[in-house]
């Protein structure tokens, strides 16, 4: 069987992680749900307080990444600390999560038109779809992104991964010019009181943006399955890894507090504006200053449907590789080295998401969450059993308290009444998920797959 080669710079992959952690919702959630819920303080508190839990989290991903160098991450995790059956759970959920999220990053294309350049084009109107319009001209713009970042992926990680490198930097600095040029035109610190909002408790505040964090900052773990292709030393994905975690919050706190410090946060949501980030950064920089938020926001987008593209079919290939999924997925190519018959697929099904309306894809990619939290759990518990059988306390003790934390996470979306809990269509399509997952099981061992 072919291999992959090993092209991949450090800076691709911090690129591959920061590019799929931020996404559409750091330029519009602060108008929506991260003021309205937490205000100033809590947002800022909240996101270094999920920073730091994820970041604990990833030292176990940083210690069996270095042990472990193979596509497939999490599942080849599971399979090594607890066998085929613990694994196949790991992958089945993963699977899903990143999936989703390159639909729902190629759709939220349209949605940054319908920001930046209303009508472009919302053309072609098909039908509603709960509440949502769907327009066939939103559809071959999603359609676009998608075959094009997968025929580049198909062709080779070298090209992938310089993309990946390219739109992240160009985000992380049209970003940091938008909040400087905020800061120095029309910013005011005295806008951002009160710091929670009223009517709720400061720790209440805090954890409603903690209950974010499976959501906000899922794609630093897209850094395992790409581990096969580094081109240095494994031992440097901790600290990459870190790093992308830390300078994700720096920019989501970023894009937050620019929202509320042109004038005061609770007058300017209570005016119900159609995009408060983009109102703030007009008012303060003019059309400028709109140009570059839009390139933030599309880089942002091109970034995450190319990181969860690699992911995803690293993940494939490695599970079809140990015959989980069928052996066609197993495939490597002789010429570009990567797995194009998992890309192929991953293409196909990814087209037939956005004619569901981002609705639908909202309530898929919402019950990912609970894939978020199966992952992070799976590697923190395959940690500590790996840690325990080669006498490492100190990596034992760390993989425990990641659990404890990750744990944490299936709380919040699993128990009624819990911030992040699910609403009721992603739990009726959870459910869906884990019966096609046992029948799927079922199958493969049958056929003599899984003995």
């Amino acid at each position: 069987m072919n291999e992959y080669k090993k092209e991949l710079k450090q800076i691709d992959v911090l690129g591959l992680a920061v590019g799929a952690i931020i996404g559409w919702g750091c330029f519009v959630l602060p108008g929506t749900d991260f003021l309205p819920k937490a205000g100033t303080l809590g947002t800022f508190l909240g996101f270094l307080l999920g920073a730091v839990i994820i970041m604990i989290i990833s030292l176990s991903y940083g210690y069996l990444i270095a042990k472990y160098p193979e596509a497939g991450g999490e599942y080849i995790y599971a399979k090594t600390a607890f066998g085929r059956k613990a694994a196949f759970v790991c992958g089945w959920f993963i699977v899903l999560a990143y999936w989703s999220l390159i639909p729902m990053n190629a759709t939220a294309l349209a949605m940054i038109s319908r920001y930046i350049f209303p009508g472009i084009v919302q053309v072609g109107k098909l039908y509603n779809v709960a509440g949502f319009d769907v327009y066939l001209g939103e559809i071959i713009l999603a359609y676009a992104f998608i075959i094009g970042i997968a025929f580049l992926n198909i062709k080779g990680i070298k090209g992938a991964g310089w993309l990946q490198t390219a739109v992240a930097l160009t985000m992380v600095a049209a970003i940091i010019f938008a909040t400087v040029g905020v800061c120095l035109t029309k910013g005011d610190m005295t806008n951002l009181n009160p710091g929670f909002p009223e009517g709720k408790t400061p720790v209440a505040a805090v954890f409603a943006i903690v209950a974010y964090a499976p959501y906000s900052f899922i794609g630093f773990d897209c850094i395992p399955q790409a581990s096969e292709e580094y081109g240095f030393s494994h031992k440097k994905s901790r600290l990459i890894m870190l790093g992308a975690i830390f300078l994700a919050s720096i920019l989501y706190i970023s894009v937050a507090m620019i929202t509320a410090a042109v004038e005061p946060w609770q007058d300017l949501l209570a005016s119900d504006p159609f995009w408060a980030t983009g109102q703030v950064i007009e008012e303060s920089l003019g059309k400028p200053g709109i140009a570059f938020i839009a390139i933030a926001m599309f880089c942002a987008v091109v970034s995450g449907i190319n990181a969860f593209m690699i992911s995803t079919s690293r993940l494939m290939q490695a599970m079809a590789k140990e015959e989980v999924l069928p052996g066609v997925f197993a495939e490597i190519t002789s010429t570009g080295h990567t797995p194009k018959n998992a890309i192929l697929f991953i293409m196909g099904i990814s087209l037939v998401a956005p004619w569901f309306g981002r609705k639908v894809l909202s309530w898929i990619v919402d019950m990912t969450a609970v894939g978020g939290g199966m992952a992070f759990c799976f590697t923190c518990l395959a940690a500590v059993v790996i840690a325990k059988r080669e006498k490492d306390l100190k990596q034992m003790w760390i993989s425990i308290i990641g659990f404890l934390v990750a744990s944490i996470f299936l709380v919040l979306v699993m128990v009624p009444g819990m911030p992040g809990f699910l609403c009721k269509e992603s739990a009726i399509l959870l459910v869906i998920w884990i019966v096609m997952g046992i029948v799927f099981y079922a199958l493969r061992k049958k056929s003599g797959h899984l003995e």
